[in-house]
């Protein structure tokens, strides 16, 4: 039995959930057993479309520390029952090194770590995304017992469906990717400045729309007065439109990897600061565009529209930011993950895909 320990609301990204039912999706293909445990009942109509089951810990996410003794009653019935938890994979970014050590003293627990802010107690750390500087931490790793460390893009956890190899000829199209909540509407602002453009008029816009965005009336508004602009929401088949759409818009996070595997000219930003580093070196790569933060860059839309333009306009571009973007990523971290979570020794892990 793998738990995945993750939540998704209007201040979570879903992108937690999503990577973990990723790497759950692995492990059930390896024969492995999974169950969610989620603070809150929200977005848990995506478990049951996947056939996950989940277990609702009526607890708050954002103050971890409250659940442990619910938690220790849950695992105290798995082993009442004869059910070995082989791991406990957490995914919040409100898990305390406290909170995960006590659970590491029960069962091995692999952290998913973006931000390299501390060492944790944990058996096992994933950090497949880049942080923007190197930190003391680094040097205290030798210092004292540390965990296993899956590290770089080989372990970015990706859904089969991007690895699939699709036609090369691409639609006029852009998809505009906001996570999500799109806090600051970057899908309704980048519509408002590109329709009327002259090198757009022949493109069709795909917007993703999440459960929990609150600018959707907005978004339907708009493309009830323009049929260029689609609005989808929901979707279980995004590789298709990342391997038909000849652009695309992205925040930041594990989409750009999807995007990168899928070989498609993006645009990414960052609204959130452990987002930064990761988009900032995908522009350093050369793999995509980095046009800044949300937050801080008011204007933000007019930078996006600028650099679609390039793109739209430069074919060679858009094929150097194509093989750029596919020389980064192989799509296997999931499966890597989960022969790590079943082995336990991260060098033989590895030989298996070499």
């Amino acid at each position: 039995m793998i738990i995945f320990r993750a939540d998704a609301n209007e201040t979570v990204a879903t992108g937690h959930l999503m990577r973990c039912m990723t790497i759950a999706d692995a492990c059930r293909e390896k024969g492995m057993e999974c169950e969610f445990w989620l603070a809150e009942d929200k977005e848990t109509e995506r478990l049951r479309q996947a056939g996950f089951s989940y277990r609702i810990l009526g607890s708050q996410w954002d103050d971890l520390e409250k659940e442990l003794p619910f938690l220790e009653r849950q695992l105290d019935d798995f082993d009442r029952q004869g059910e070995k938890v082989t791991y406990l994979i957490a995914d919040s970014y409100q898990a305390t090194p406290y909170y995960l050590g006590k659970l590491n003293d029960r069962i091995p627990v692999l952290y998913i770590d973006d931000m390299r802010m501390q060492i944790y107690p944990v058996a096992a750390v994933l950090q497949y995304i880049p942080v923007r500087a190197e930190n003391s931490l680094n040097k205290e790793e030798s210092k004292q017992n540390t965990p296993v460390y899956l590290r770089g893009f080989r372990y970015a956890p990706l859904r089969k469906e991007f690895l699939k190899s699709h036609g090369e000829q691409r639609e006029k199209s852009i998809l505009i990717t906001t996570g999500g909540t799109d806090t600051y509407n970057i899908a309704g602002r980048l519509l408002q400045e590109c329709l009327d453009k002259d090198v757009f008029q022949g493109y069709r816009f795909h917007v993703i729309v999440g459960n929990m965005n609150s600018h959707e009336a907005e978004l339907r508004r708009l493309s009830e007065r323009d049929k260029r602009i689609c609005i989808h929401k929901n979707i279980s088949n995004m590789s298709d439109y990342m391997h038909s759409c000849e652009l695309a818009v992205s925040a930041s996070g594990t989409t750009l990897l999807e995007l990168c595997a899928c070989g498609i000219p993006t645009i990414c930003f960052s609204f959130a600061d452990n987002q930064m580093a990761f988009a900032a070196s995908m522009d350093n790569y050369g793999a995509m565009c980095y046009v800044g933060d949300a937050r801080e860059e008011h204007n933000i839309e007019r930078i996006i529209c600028m650099r679609l333009t390039e793109l739209a306009r430069q074919e060679n571009l858009r094929k150097r930011q194509t093989a750029c973007m596919k020389a980064l990523v192989d799509g296997r971290g999931a499966e890597r993950i989960a022969d790590f979570l079943i082995c336990g020794n991260l060098n033989e892990c590895d030989d298996i895909h070499k």
